[in-house]
């Protein structure tokens, strides 16, 4: 009966060391090192979340700014644009930043300004990569991207009931993160 007794304790004492190796072992390495990486992550998701934080306030600061190019045209008249392009340029914006935050992803918010013929215009630059979207009140957009480094020139045109290219999508990916 004592041989029994034993044979269970030794049993247990088996299964509880292998437990213990496991976790000390490659499972439990792995383990410890994606605890790691998340403490070392933070710091870099920190900085992200405060670059989101910005993007948003220079999102509604956009908004504003095309809300203040219509209050013009409704008080002074006679302006080179109209309120209709300026919507088609806040759907435009819309439209890309949905598309963005729907694959987890912050598209910058661009530098913008209207034209002098009904148009619009939004432009990213960073590093290497130029891009400007063109919006005209007749419905049409154009994309123009240029990299500075080897000169490399693209351009598409379309319209926002046609949509953006995976090649317009592409161009947009590198101001977003």
């Amino acid at each position: 009966m004592p041989t029994f007794i034993i044979s269970q304790f030794t049993y247990s004492f088996v299964r509880s060391s292998t437990l213990e190796s496991k976790s000390e072992g490659f499972d439990g390495k792995k383990l410890k090192d994606k605890i790691n990486s998340i403490k070392k992550d933070e710091p870099l998701k920190r900085i992200l979340d405060s670059y989101k934080v910005q993007n948003d306030e220079r999102h509604n600061l956009l908004h504003q700014y095309l809300d203040s190019l219509k209050t013009e045209v409704i008080h002074v008249g006679e302006t080179k644009f109209t309120i209709s392009m300026l919507e088609i340029a806040w759907n435009v914006w819309n439209k890309l930043r949905s598309y963005f935050l729907s694959i987890d992803l912050c598209l910058e918010v661009p530098d913008a300004c209207p034209g002098e013929n009904n148009n619009f215009m939004y432009t990213w630059s960073k590093a290497e990569h130029y891009l400007e979207c063109e919006i005209f009140g007749t419905g049409e957009i154009e994309f123009f991207y240029r990299n500075r480094n080897n000169s490399y020139v693209w351009g598409e045109d379309t319209t926002f009931e046609q949509g953006f290219s995976t090649a317009i999508l592409e161009k947009l990916t590198f101001f977003a993160w």
